[in-house]
């Protein structure tokens, strides 16, 4: 006799000794949704101790599912064919991948039906080493978030989940909705003309504890402006952006260069090269700002938000050389926005990098 989906499910929980109706939720689902949840995490689980085990060849390992709006489940594992970026691919994006394609499989033109589809869950598990599961909730990394803050399909009701243990031992199922990782996802940009000492700056509770000046900050965003009106290396995408970055009381500033519509230079990490060029180890940055287009538009003339907010960027040299009190200097309808890091990126949980070869 077959076994059927809630027999596969109880025989994966008695192997860990789960039971799910005893793990508590930090967070809300469905009541209906938690057991398959809980399911699908301990499935993430072992997925990542065989990609340790037997394919990824880094010392640590992450498994990640995506559950759909039509319910439909897709896994991925991250890619490290070494510890080269361009060789390498984290879980969640090769599970949004995975799920992209089944969709793509099934999208059937000819009925003339709009291919559409919604992100409701994006569940995260590791394995380091044998009976270390569940110590840690995990943080996606900056690249990842980059991605969920400009996918089409995902929302601010997208959920990401992972199970932990706290330190009485006690399981929990944590639920983040992903405007807690993004809270400025739906930020829009606007471009200001040059600006003087009169225009309003607008600070976040943090950035006001900073001692970056309005007139330094006036001052980088023009300089900035300046670079953004003279850029004729962007024509290729039609989306032009130019950034700067303070450093260790410095302007250095960047411009968005073309090399196709898909590959470009991104222009708060070329602003950022210069000064880290010049100062070494000693670089520290006080401030970034970022102004352009924050849409691409496509063939058939329709506008994708790509947002102009780099958190692939911010997110890197916040490992080094920034900090979570590094300004974040935007232009917004009539005044200048001042937030830090810490306003664009979850603050909650630190991702790790453990990347060594094994």
């Amino acid at each position: 006799m077959a076994m059927n989906f809630t027999d596969i499910k109880n025989d994966l929980f008695r192997k860990y000794s789960i039971n799910p109706d005893n793990i508590k939720v930090s967070g809300f689902c469905r009541e209906d949704e938690k057991k398959s949840l809980i399911y699908y995490l301990i499935s993430c689980y072992e997925l990542a101790r065989k990609n340790l085990l037997k394919g990824n060849l880094t010392a640590s390992s992450y498994a990640c599912a995506v559950v759909l709006n039509d319910n439909s489940v897709h896994f991925g594992v991250n890619y490290n064919g070494t510890r080269n970026e361009i060789s390498s691919i984290c879980a969640e994006r090769l599970a949004l991948l995975a799920a992209f394609n089944s969709k793509v499989n099934e999208f059937e033109p000819e009925k003339n039906l709009k291919f559409d589809y919604e992100i409701n869950y994006i569940l995260m598990s590791s394995f380091v080493e044998e009976n270390k599961i569940w110590t840690d909730k995990i943080t996606p990394c900056a690249d990842c978030l980059s991605w969920f803050n400009t996918g089409a399909n995902l929302s601010a009701d997208t959920k990401i989940c992972s199970l932990r243990k706290d330190d009485k031992g006690e399981i929990y199922l944590d639920i983040t909705p992903l405007n807690k990782y993004l809270p400025l996802r739906n930020l829009s940009y606007n471009t200001l003309d040059e600006i003087s000492s009169d225009t309003k700056i607008v600070r976040s509770e943090i950035a006001k504890n900073q001692s970056v000046s309005d007139k330094e900050l006036i001052k980088l965003y023009n300089l900035v402006l300046n670079v953004y009106k003279k850029n004729n290396s962007a024509k290729t995408s039609g989306q032009n952006v130019a950034s700067g970055a303070i450093i260790n009381g410095e302007i250095f500033t960047g411009q968005k260069v073309d090399f196709s519509k898909r590959w470009f230079i991104e222009p708060l990490m070329a602003a950022c090269y210069k000064g880290i060029e010049k100062y070494g180890d000693s670089a520290k940055i006080s401030t970034v700002c970022f102004i352009g287009e924050e849409y691409t538009t496509t063939e058939s003339e329709l506008k994708v938000k790509d947002g102009i907010i780099s958190l692939r960027t911010l997110g890197r040299l916040n490992t080094k050389y920034a900090n979570n009190n590094t300004i974040v200097l935007t232009a917004q309808n009539g005044f200048l926005q001042a937030q830090t890091i810490q306003d664009y990126m979850p603050q909650e949980h630190k991702f790790i990098h453990t990347y060594e070869i094994k």
